[in-house]
């Protein structure tokens, strides 16, 4: 018998979770003072806190200097339309998104790290499954030559999944894909505007009927109106 301590599914899941904490504990130690501020400020924009400090702080303004409290020398010191104020909120949204564009970039520096690392172990893991695959199609070959009884059978498909494919092919697979689906697009797209343009031509075409039927009439009318004037009778005086 083995000595080998069984292991259940919960320690490894905590091995996992205390994996992840220490990456992201090492990550916020490499974090310098400027990121700190900048983090630390990002998230009090993004407070009820910060929605209600500008709520009192607008208000007080407003009552200040429109006329509704009058306390010398802390009121009439930014009147109407409040230019100082309108300079202080544009000066501050200026350095709120230098701020937030800081920890979104940074952020955006982890993510592409994590999905570097996803990309690693889903490669990983795919050719764990290939090699797994090959071990058990070998051990059915063998089961197949030891028995008569095993009834065997070669499978096509399960040749094609024993080859890991790389990834430069996953991605030409992709890219082809893509381009077949932006030829079909815009194949439809072409023969939609075919479709308008003999629309187009057939609306032309009326049109000019439109305007031959219309200078017949007028010329009709020419000819009646010519005719009835040379047989109008002269009235006697």
């Amino acid at each position: 018998m083995s000595d080998a301590k069984a292991v259940s599914q919960s320690e490894i899941i905590r091995k996992n979770i205390s994996a992840v904490i220490e990456m992201q504990r090492k990550e916020t130690e490499a974090h310098t003072l400027q990121d700190k501020i900048a983090d630390t400020i990002t998230r009090f924009a993004g407070s009820m806190a910060f929605v209600f400090f500008h709520a009192v702080w607008f208000g007080a303004w407003i009552l200040l200097n429109a006329g509704l409290i009058n306390t010398p020398p802390l009121s009439n010191f930014d009147p109407f339309p409040f230019g100082l104020l309108t300079m202080v909120v544009s000066l501050e949204a200026i350095f709120l998104s230098t701020f937030i564009l800081i920890s979104q970039n940074r952020d955006a520096v982890v993510s592409a790290q994590r999905a570097e690392l996803d990309l690693q172990v889903n490669l990983l893991g795919e050719q764990k499954a290939t090699k797994v695959l090959e071990v058990l199609d070998q051990i059915a070959q063998q089961l197949n030559n030891m028995s008569s009884r095993f009834n065997f059978a070669p499978d096509p498909e399960l040749e094609a999944l024993k080859q890991s494919p790389a990834p430069q092919e996953v991605l030409k697979a992709m890219e082809e894909a893509v381009q077949e689906e932006a030829q079909q697009v815009q194949e439809k797209v072409d023969e939609i505007t075919g479709e308008i343009e003999v629309v187009r031509e057939d609306v032309e075409r009326v049109s000019e009927q439109m305007e031959t039927v219309a200078s017949d009439i007028s010329k009709i009318k020419r000819d009646i109106e010519e005719h009835t004037g040379q047989h109008k009778p002269v009235s006697s005086k």
